[in-house]
């Protein structure tokens, strides 16, 4: 008589071993899943205050201050570019009140690596003619920002320094256009994002990336020129 209930019971067992077995691989693919991925913690960088000269103008007034950066020249330059020469950059640097960390949906093949930053100060932080200067795997093909809070038709003058090993220097100088002062910069506790995609998403740690990071904001309506002609950036379009 207690046969049948023996059966049973065995097969419970067994109907649990495959539900366990299940639930295992679920784990392991999510685990691999996770891993394929992958962000840094926030450093800070840039003093805690901070000074900065606004430009006048408005949106569209291509004459005035404001529109500074709407379209510029190419700098092409005649042999090694100088940045090569420069010791690598091992901190976050900035003269402005910033937090950056970097976040990749694939740290192996082909990803898409972001630099998130953070204004941490008390007050706006304006962006429009700011430089980026930073090291990744070498040849991206994408390359674009973005913004916790509205931003209006964001441009660049951008080149990418190959090293040689697998990474380059990347050096780009944000321009907004036709759009009002609010569009062009961050407040207090927002983050903007520059996006980069490419292959060989491991020939560089996010964390060497994080710590290779200069921003240079615009402090006194100058557009930063001494830098991208130095650099020889060529302009690219929204």
């Amino acid at each position: 008589m207690r046969r049948p209930a023996l059966q049973l019971t065995l097969a419970g067992l067994a109907a649990l071993a495959l539900v366990l077995a299940t639930v295992a691989v679920q784990l392991t693919t999510s685990r691999t899943a996770t891993a394929a991925a992958g962000q840094t913690t926030a450093v800070n960088g840039g003093p805690d205050s901070f000074t900065q000269q606004l430009p006048t103008g408005g949106a569209s007034q291509y004459t005035t201050p404001l529109e500074r950066c709407h379209t510029s020249p190419s700098y092409p330059l005649s042999g090694t570019n100088p940045i090569l020469n420069e010791p690598l950059t091992t901190a976050f640097t900035s003269n402005v009140p910033l937090s950056v960390s970097a976040r990749a949906d694939n740290t192996t093949g082909y990803g898409l690596r972001e630099l998130v930053f953070t204004n941490r100060s008390d007050k706006p932080v304006h962006l429009d003619c700011g430089v980026l200067i930073f090291r990744a795997p070498s040849g991206s093909d994408q390359h674009h920002y973005g913004a916790s809070q509205a931003f209006g038709h964001p441009q660049q003058d951008f080149v990418e320094v190959k090293r040689g090993d697998g990474t380059s220097l990347y050096i780009v100088r944000l321009g907004f256009h036709d759009v009002p002062l609010p569009q062009r910069g961050i407040d207090p506790g927002h983050t903007w994002v520059y996006k980069l995609g490419g292959p060989n998403q491991g020939a560089v740690s996010l964390e060497t990336t994080r710590d290779s990071i200069r921003f240079t904001a615009d402090l006194n309506v100058s557009s930063n020129t001494d830098l991208v002609k130095k650099y020889g950036t060529v302009r690219y379009a929204n």
